[in-house]
């Protein structure tokens, strides 16, 4: 059990942010428990001649209880920054700290793979990290990121429709806040109490974590990452048949791709299309009554209406309209 001690000016302070190094050393978790998550993308990737010379070291980043290093699964300090930069801070932390945490994932028995001088060993899990992002983690995360910004989208509404408590209760039944306290029942890592002290909690969604997840260490940055919405949308599956022997496969394809609203640009990365592509097919899901779109800032946010949900309903499972 997690339980960090907050005040009320912690609470308004918490923020929400993704991290695409987080995420992607969460993917290793797929190597310990396979078939466990959406997505299998490490499991692929060690299949690959190009993991060859990684496999190993990937491996020791990930123990039994599925735990992975503080180190590598950095709490994000923007609302969504860039791999490079957090690579940059990763190669820049004494090496010691990666040793440090990697004893306490495995207490007296290190993988082969992490033996050696500690600057050694971070430069061999900053080359294997490296290979993973190039050759499977890069084009996985161009397509799902968009799965986790919705989520932050869809937390941020009902924050400000509802208020943050209740927004930050809505996460996962394993986490609960109040004005005092957050608490979050994790399936790994140690139990412990710590002040937040205005160090700011930050949440964040993850396809790979089935309930919350927190550093393995009370002094780490206050961090909480919790299930993100739609978690199985990152393998995307066929589309209804309904609605494929009624559309084009394309068509078909986009609006099994609304199950939650998105914009041109995520769904175009989704779906491997361009804008422009997308664009001139929502125009038609438009004119059928099967999309609508709202603006939401700068950016339209599009959704399918009743009838569009009713298309890719089982056929067993009508959609009443308005639903």
């Amino acid at each position: 059990m997690l339980r960090y001690e907050m005040t009320p000016m912690d609470v308004v302070t918490c923020r929400f942010g993704i991290s695409p190094l987080n995420e992607m050393c969460l993917s290793l978790r797929g190597l310990r428990a396979p078939g466990t998550y959406a997505s299998s993308i490490a499991e692929s990737f060690l299949h690959r001649p190009e993991a060859r010379p990684h496999r190993s070291t990937l491996l020791a980043l990930v123990n039994d209880e599925l735990s992975t290093p503080d180190v590598v699964n950095p709490r994000p300090e923007s609302p969504s920054p860039r791999l490079t930069s957090e690579l940059r801070s990763l190669a820049a932390a004494p090496p010691r700290a990666l040793m440090h945490d990697l004893d306490r994932l495995w207490p007296g028995c290190p993988p082969p793979a992490l033996n050696g001088p500690s600057a050694a060993v971070l430069t061999r899990v900053l080359v294997a990290l490296e290979a993973y992002w190039t050759w499977a983690f890069a084009a996985f995360w161009l397509r799902h990121r968009s799965i986790l910004e919705a989520d932050v989208r869809h937390r941020a509404a009902r924050s400000a429709g509802f208020g943050l408590l209740q927004a930050l209760s809505e996460l996962h039944p394993s986490i609960s806040v109040d004005e005092t306290a957050l608490r979050a029942r994790s399936r790994m890592g140690p139990s412990y109490a710590a002040p937040v002290r205005g160090r700011q909690v930050v949440f964040v969604p993850s396809l790979f974590t089935l309930a919350a997840s927190h550093p393995s260490s009370d002094a780490a940055p206050p961090m909480v990452i919790y299930p993100a919405r739609g978690q199985r949308q990152a393998v995307r599956p066929d589309s209804p048949v309904r609605a494929a022997a009624l559309l084009s496969r394309v068509k078909a394809d986009l609006l099994a791709a609304l199950a939650e609203p998105r914009t041109t640009t995520e769904l175009a990365a989704a779906l491997g299309k361009t804008p422009s592509a997308v664009n001139q097919q929502l125009h038609g899901l438009r004119r059928a009554g099967l999309v609508r779109g709202a603006r939401a800032g700068k950016s339209v946010l599009y959704s399918t209406t009743p009838a569009g949900r009713a298309l890719l309903a089982p056929a067993e499972e009508p959609v009443r309209a308005g639903r």
